[in-house]
């Protein structure tokens, strides 16, 4: 099953997005593919969160699912994203939404 996820834990709840992290990595434990996450809001904080991101770079390279942060978002957080997240519009959401088996939210 393909899975998409739309983020929208801040980045300063690193135990909250530990629980995210956690999620994607039983989904790939048991066998499912995640296509994309896409960071929301307040989630878009996570791009610059240094405690989790590690984990978001291994979860990248072993999955090879866009981190894609929302523009707007990051336009109102100011935010500078590095490898492997990038910065994308809601068009990209919209078209993983389509495409994947399931859409999964976490706020």
């Amino acid at each position: 099953m393909e899975i998409s996820l739309i983020i929208r834990t801040p980045g300063t709840l690193p135990s909250r997005c530990e629980r995210v992290q956690d999620f994607i990595q039983s989904a790939i434990d048991q066998g499912h593919q995640i296509r994309q996450c896409f960071f929301q809001g307040a989630g878009v904080s996570v791009a610059v969160c240094e405690q989790t991101l590690p984990r978001w770079r291994q979860l990248a390279a072993l999955t090879g699912a866009e981190l894609l942060v929302c523009s707007q978002a990051a336009e109102a957080y100011a935010l500078t994203v590095s490898d492997p997240f990038v910065i994308a519009g809601l068009g990209s959401l919209i078209e993983s939404a389509v495409n994947a088996d399931r859409l999964v939210s976490f706020v």
